[in-house]
């Protein structure tokens, strides 16, 4: 998009505040059941994205958002509690998160397919430096991370978001998927 970002082109939605969510998997019935239905806040479906989350099994996180056709988007805070926000198929905003505390450690967000930094992304990490530590996004086999840092580069196999501006802050980090991932890295 140009100067116009996704998010200033959906009027009249303010998201609204939401508690944390209990991680908790459902059985695969009833998660199917809920992705056919209407409701994007049923129990079965927001408690199994959190437990994905939670577990770090961010495969089938995002084989779940696929299901939904949507876009969706967890954070965990200081505490270690999980919000979880569904958005449209092309884009989810953050609820503001009722009780949480920052630090926030860890944004995680879904992309229909291939995972990046988009501008909507970037913008949202620059809002976001100084109270949130990582963040991924996810796709359909492999993931990007960007990890929050105070100062900026200090050589130049550095690489961050930005050379500049808040930005810089936050690691430029190469695709992997998700195996490779979770053995390089074990949490996020």
């Amino acid at each position: 998009m140009s100067d116009i970002e996704k998010q200033d082109l959906v009027q009249g939605t303010e998201p609204v505040p939401q508690e944390a969510v209990l991680p908790r998997l459902h059985p695969k019935q009833d998660v199917l059941r809920a992705v056919q239905g209407s409701d994007l806040r049923a129990d079965a479906i927001l408690q199994s994205i959190a437990f994905y989350a939670v577990e770090r099994d961010w495969q089938n996180l995002w084989n779940l958002a696929d299901a939904l056709k949507r876009e969706v988007a967890v954070l965990f805070d200081d505490q270690g509690l999980v919000w979880v926000d569904v958005g449209t198929p092309g884009m989810v905003r953050l609820s503001p998160p009722v009780g949480s505390r920052i630090p926030l450690r860890l944004w995680v967000h879904t992309h229909p397919w291939d995972a990046y930094w988009s501008k909507t992304d970037k913008r949202s990490l620059g809002i976001a430096s100084g109270v949130l530590k990582k963040a991924l996004v996810l796709g359909h086999d492999h993931l990007v991370r960007t990890v929050h840092h105070e100062q900026g580069p200090v050589n130049s196999s550095d690489e961050r978001l930005a050379t500049d501006g808040s930005l810089m802050h936050w690691t430029a980090e190469n695709a992997m998927n998700y195996v490779a991932f979770r053995q390089e890295k074990g949490v996020a």
